[in-house]
């Protein structure tokens, strides 16, 4: 393990010195007494934020979890949550909501997580379903039984509908007078190249730049996927044909979560106050987990040196390297004691950290 961790030093020194043109760097801070004692009040700082933040994901897990829930049960309706976290969350007359589709369809894929593993994380994706009760005549409806079977969906997707049949040309002409009225309410409009010309469009607004996900389509063969029976059940009467979908991003839904954005925050202003850069403050960090590891058999630290003058070019890099493997080696000795008189209050520290760093 030695020689695999010396191979990664020299690897790294080699990388930094031959492919980025600089100076082997230290990869060791030799520490002093005076300077970890300026550092420590930071750490513990850093090490209280860690068992915040630590505290705050179960939070989030726990509040996506309930968001889940809340929706399975119908206690929170999709389109409901949207408009209470989201502006601008508009469809056109004559738009019909679907509840039961939306509430299937935001949480298929956690429920579908579920059947495999009950113990996997829940969540949801807050989606509201609007039909137009517009019918593709042409859609192979024969595949598409009460319970589709994979195979059959399969051969579905290959040829969903006739795009030819001059009823898509009418539907075209309303999904124009449906970009229409996005437009004329402040959404910019952008249409999918991957299907049929004039079927299907994405919509959003600068009110929800990165929150909220819109679109058109002529025909979402997705929500009768049989991977979401649920979805597949409460969707199939209603989706034959033009449908708006509205979803939250995952922006919106960190956004609608409680967190604490300001550990990292404190932490630089604490290290811009003591006059100490991120870089030296993260080499003082892996150089104490180093000592850490280094006091249990500090003699076991081999201070590497070459025996031979260079002369070439790559042999005066080789040189610089060791000297700088050399010097690492060294700053391990000697940090070996100044971790020791820390210990008692490094270790708890250390514990919460070492994991991230």
């Amino acid at each position: 393990m030695k020689y695999i961790a010396q191979v990664i030093s020299v690897g790294l020194l080699l990388l930094q010195a031959i492919v980025k043109g600089q100076e082997p760097v230290a990869m060791i801070a030799k520490l002093t007494e005076s300077e970890l004692s300026a550092v420590l009040p930071i750490m513990k700082a850093e090490a209280a934020g860690i068992t915040k933040s630590v505290d705050a994901y179960a939070s989030q897990t726990e509040q996506r979890g309930q968001l889940f829930l809340d929706i399975k049960s119908g206690k929170t309706d999709p389109l409901d949550w949207l408009k209470q976290n989201a502006k601008q969350i508009i469809v056109p007359p004559g738009a019909k909501y679907l509840p039961e589709c939306s509430r299937a369809v935001s949480i298929r894929i956690s429920d579908l997580l579920m059947k495999d593993n009950p113990d996997s994380k829940l969540s949801a994706v807050p989606t509201a379903i609007f039909t137009f009760g517009k019918e593709l005549p042409s859609i192979n409806k024969d595949l598409l039984e009460e319970k589709i079977s994979f195979e059959d969906y399969y051969k579905f997707i290959e040829n969903p509908y006739d795009a030819t049949d001059p009823v898509v040309d009418k539907l075209r002409l309303f999904i124009k007078e449906t970009e229409s009225f996005y437009r004329k309410n402040g959404f910019s409009v952008q249409y999918s190249d991957f299907v049929p010309p004039g079927t299907l469009f994405g919509f959003s607004h600068p009110d929800n730049e990165e929150l909220i996900s819109g679109n058109l389509n002529i025909f979402d063969w997705t929500l009768l996927d049989p991977s979401y029976p649920d979805a597949f059940k409460q969707c199939r009467s209603y989706v034959l044909g033009p449908v708006i979908e509205i979803s939250a991003l995952p922006k919106l839904l960190n956004n609608s979560i409680v967190t604490d954005n300001s550990i990292n925050n404190r932490l630089r202003e604490n290290l811009n106050k003591a006059g100490i850069s991120d870089d030296r403050y993260a080499l003082i960090i892996v150089s104490l987990i180093q000592a850490r590891t280094d006091s249990e058999n500090p003699d076991a630290i081999e201070v590497p040196d070459f025996d031979f003058v260079p002369t070439t070019p790559e042999e005066k890099e080789t040189a610089k390297i060791i000297e700088q493997l050399k010097a690492d080696a060294l700053a391990r000795k000697s940090n070996v004691p100044v971790y020791n008189k820390f210990k008692a209050e490094l270790d708890p520290i250390l514990d919460l950290m070492q994991p991230y760093n």
